[in-house]
């Protein structure tokens, strides 16, 4: 007979190790973490349920993310390692929406970044205040244009009358956006004050489409500072973990929604 006591400290041992996973990768999987212990996915689910319950992750189908704190700003080397596939995966469909001789506006982030990674040996003009951006575009075919201004180490952005001055001078044909928060109700919201500018000038020098990428995390919720309407964007990016009754809210509001499938990489959906 199995004893209750070892059988809660197995559990608990299991949780730990869960959260771990989480705290290494940013967000699993119910398929994986089931292989990785050896037990049922019935049983995955319920420990992901009871964490949930406590605060300590957000449960999304078929598996859960890091718990997120609306507002609170998280540095840009600790970014890479958050929502990483989902990233790549908004990525490579964003850039689909780009075409050869383009002139793109980018804004700072580590989802804009992933952007750039399929947009390399394209034949485009990228204008960014990323300013990891040339580590990332290597010797590509694109064309790269740093946006001056004062760096801001915690974000590894661009930002300030600099940056503003070059970008009145611009005529971009397609902008697209990164965003801490998306929301219905608030629109695009930030964590950083002085990156908001920035957003909203990149939105006023497009003479195009202006498309936000944000993984499923980021969706519903509402970071410290106003930003850009959604009534100035025209399509948002996404993936399938992303809350539905918000997507749906966002859509009433005549955003197109974009859904990426995390477990096809490369198809999408309109919402």
């Amino acid at each position: 007979m199995n004893n209750p006591a070892s059988l809660g400290r197995i559990t608990s041992q299991r949780r730990q190790r869960i959260l771990s996973k989480l705290e290494e990768l940013g967000a699993v999987r119910v398929t994986d973490l089931a292989e990785t212990f050896g037990i049922s996915e019935i049983t995955i689910r319920r420990d992901l349920d009871e964490l949930a319950k406590l605060g300590l992750l957000e449960r999304f189908h078929g598996g859960a993310r890091q718990a997120t704190t609306a507002g609170q700003e998280t540095l840009f080397k600790d970014k890479p390692r958050l929502h990483a596939e989902e990233k790549d995966i908004i990525g490579a469909v964003a850039a689909s929406f780009v075409k050869n001789e383009d002139t793109v506006l980018l804004n700072g982030g580590t989802t804009t970044l992933a952007i750039l990674r399929h947009l390399r040996q394209r034949n485009v003009r990228i204008i960014t205040n990323n300013a990891a951006a040339p580590d990332e575009i290597g010797d590509s075919g694109a064309e790269l244009i740093l946006l001056g201004g004062q760096y801001r180490n915690k974000s590894r952005s661009l930002y300030g009358g600099l940056a503003v001055l070059t970008l009145g001078q611009i005529h971009a044909s397609i902008c697209i956006l990164g965003s801490n928060g998306v929301s219905a109700r608030t629109g695009l919201t930030t964590s950083v004050y002085a990156e908001t500018a920035i957003n909203l000038l990149m939105v006023e020098r497009c003479k195009g489409e202006v498309i936000v990428v944000v993984d499923g995390s980021k969706i519903g919720v509402t970071s410290n500072f106003s930003g850009v309407p959604l009534s100035q964007i025209s399509t948002l990016i996404t993936d399938s973990s992303a809350n539905r009754e918000e997507l749906q809210a966002i859509k009433a509001v005549g955003v197109r929604v974009v859904v990426c499938d995390l477990e096809r990489p490369g198809e999408f959906a309109d919402l």
